[in-house]
Formats: structure tokens, C-alpha cells, sequence
């Protein structure tokens, strides 16, 4: 009996010995915590991080939308110069006309001359059409004084003409 009692005491003595060895002091910490408080603090600082980059970002964003805001009003600024250039060099061509009155006369023109193309007895080839401020101007031949006539009825008769310069010549046989 003392053989086995002397075995359990070894056993206990060593099961004592193994726990006590596993058992840790106060101050060490286990690699497991280790890596638990390496985690939190790498957490800590991304957050930080993360923060001073939305700041930075916002600066720039402001900056940026200020910037692209003056640009654009330099633009604007310059369309607005270039359109009224335009508008002055296409009315100095036009003749001290503005783009709508020109438009208008070409309008007027065309709209005469198709219809002069449908009279048989009217010949677009020889009746030149020139409109200037609405007033129509008719230059050219006819073949008498009825085809005469009816050319500048038919000009007198297209919207937006206020009158009608017959310059028509009866041509002769």
C-alpha cells in the first residue's frame, strides 16, 4: 500500500508541479491577449486615420467645388462676350439686321420663290428675289404684263413681306 500511496503522492506532487507551471503571474498576459490588444489598437488608429482622410477629403471637395465654380462663371463670362461679338458681326454683315430678320428674309425669299416654281408662266431663272427688312424686291423678266402683275401679287402675298419693289421688265418677242 505504501507503493501506491507513494504513486498517487508522485502523481499529485507532479499534477501540482504542471499546474503550477501553467499557471501564469498577474503581469504576463497570453499570446491570444496579445494579439486581442495589438487588434483594438490597430482598430484605434485606422479609425483616427480614417477620420483625418474624411477631413481632407472634405477640404479638397470644398476647394475643388470652389474652384470649378469660378471656372464656370469665367465661362459664362466669355460665352457671354463671344455671343454678343457674334451678334454684332453677323448684324455688321447683315447689314445693321439682326440674325431673326435675316432668317425672316431668307424665309420670305424661299417661300416667293416656290412659288414662283409653280407658276408656268414665271421663271425663278429669270426673276431675281431679294428681301431686305421684309421689303421684297423683284428684278428680272416676264413674259407680259399679266405675269408681271401676278409675280408681285403672288410675293405681296407671302406672310411677313411689308412691301413689295416691282422691277420686272415685260422682255420682247
Amino acid at each position: 500500500m505504501n507503493a501506491n500511496a507513494l504513486r498517487v503522492a508522485i502523481v499529485a506532487a507532479l499534477a501540482t508541479a504542471a499546474l503550477a507551471a501553467c499557471q501564469q503571474q498577474a503581469g504576463d498576459r497570453s499570446v491570444g491577449q496579445k494579439i486581442d490588444n495589438a487588434l483594438e489598437t490597430t482598430k484605434e488608429k485606422l479609425a483616427v486615420a480614417g477620420e483625418k482622410t474624411r477631413e481632407k477629403l472634405a477640404e479638397v471637395g470644398d476647394k475643388t467645388r470652389k474652384e470649378l465654380s469660378a471656372a464656370g462663371d469665367k465661362t459664362q463670362e466669355k460665352l457671354a462676350e463671344v455671343g454678343a461679338k457674334t451678334e454684332q458681326a453677323t448684324s455688321r454683315a447683315a447689314g445693321g439686321r439682326t440674325t431673326g430678320e435675316v432668317v425672316n428674309d431668307t424665309a420670305i425669299t424661299a417661300s416667293i420663290k416656290t412659288d414662283f416654281l409653280k407658276d408656268p408662266d414665271l421663271s425663278v431663272l429669270k426673276i431675281d428675289v431679294d428681301t431686305k427688312g421684309g421689303v421684297v424686291t423683284l428684278n428680272g423678266l416676264t413674259s407680259d404684263e399679266t405675269a408681271r402683275s401676278r409675280a408681285e401679287k403672288m410675293a405681296s402675298a407671302v406672310k411677313g413681306v411689308k412691301e413689295v419693289r416691282n422691277f420686272l421688265v415685260i422682255k420682247r418677242a
